[in-house]
């Protein structure tokens, strides 16, 4: 077992269509855990509608806790923060204010009870108490903060063990190159082999928005996702698929997850990847989201129309031996 990344970047100059390859799953998407479904009229990105019914909707009138869990310190499972990351999230980081759920990232210290003293506080939320789907459309739309050190993202995920219960990485964003936005899938055993240094695997790594708006404006980031592919998009614009276009070796033990996701919204300040906040970084930065949405594919019922066939069974007995034929 392993670990693919797979780096997607999101661009106004990518498009077209990449078709599926051959992976199989038969299992039905039959695992939500909602029962309000409303079906919607339009989509951008050349998806039809009328196949999709609305099974999560999120507008951030007020904090729901009955649909949100807000992390605080160490509350999941002891859980801090991963990959040399320097935040706390506690819960006053994360409010409503004029209908956007914000998550804000301070340079207040704070003392964990977990891992000591961290430099930064933010915010974290998630829906694995009251929410999960397999399969659908999952979106929301964000306006991202700016700066080294910052790193929101959107992500469905799986259970508790990572990477083996599968992330699909929405969309994650890294504030030292604000032109650029990344979309990745996680699946595999529990090592870290990142992958996704072979282009072979996982195909194209870099592409550029061309324009600052991503931490100036708000942005509709989705993914599709089915038993065969995960379609990423911006503002409706398909960007990136899986699997990926010919061309890009597949490890023999890839695959697609098929087991229900919950959403979470994170907010991380530092870490491997984005590196620190650096001198020039501004505090508080706010990630600001408008709406989070999940739709399911409906299901479409045939009924089949037989006209009536008669059987005619003739028994035949031996009157002898009293057998029949």
């Amino acid at each position: 077992m392993f670990e693919l990344w797979v780096w997607l970047v999101a661009s106004s100059i990518i498009g077209g269509s990449i078709s599926a390859s051959d992976i199989q799953d038969t299992a039905n998407a039959t695992a939500i855990t909602t029962n309000d479904t409303t079906v919607v009229s339009s989509f951008a990105g050349g998806l039809n509608a009328s196949e999709w019914e609305l099974t999560f909707e999120e507008h951030f009138d007020r904090l729901d806790l009955a649909k949100w869990h807000v992390h605080h310190d160490c509350s999941t499972h002891r859980d801090c923060a991963h990959n040399d990351e320097k935040q706390v999230y506690l819960r006053d980081q994360a409010y409503v204010q004029n209908g956007h759920l914000v998550l804000e990232a301070s340079n207040l210290t704070h003392v964990s009870e977990a891992s000591g003293t961290r430099r930064y506080r933010s915010a974290k939320l998630d829906t694995a108490h009251s929410f999960s789907q397999r399969y659908g459309k999952f979106e929301a739309r964000i306006q991202l903060p700016r700066g080294a050190g910052m790193w929101p993202a959107l992500m469905p995920k799986g259970g508790r063990c990572w990477p083996m219960d599968g992330e699909i990485d929405i969309v994650e964003y890294v504030g030292q190159t604000p032109q650029t936005i990344y979309g990745n899938y996680h699946f595999g055993g529990a090592c870290n082999a990142n992958l996704h240094d072979d282009p072979a695997v996982c195909g194209p790594t870099g592409a550029s928005q061309n324009d600052d708006s991503l931490s100036y404006a708000f942005h509709e980031y989705s993914v599709v996702w089915t038993p065969t592919s995960i379609q990423w998009f911006m503002d409706g614009q398909e960007f990136y698929r899986l699997p990926p276009k010919s061309g890009c070796r597949k490890p023999a033990s890839f695959f697609l997850p098929s087991k229900p996701f919950y959403i979470i919204l994170n907010f991380a300040v530092g870490g491997t990847w984005p590196g620190d906040p650096t001198a020039a970084t501004t505090f508080p930065q706010r990630m600001v989201v408008d709406y989070v949405k999940v739709y399911q594919r409906r299901t479409t019922t045939h009924t089949l129309e037989f006209e009536p066939i008669v059987f005619i069974v003739t028994i035949v007995c031996d009157r002898v031996g009293g057998k029949r034929y």
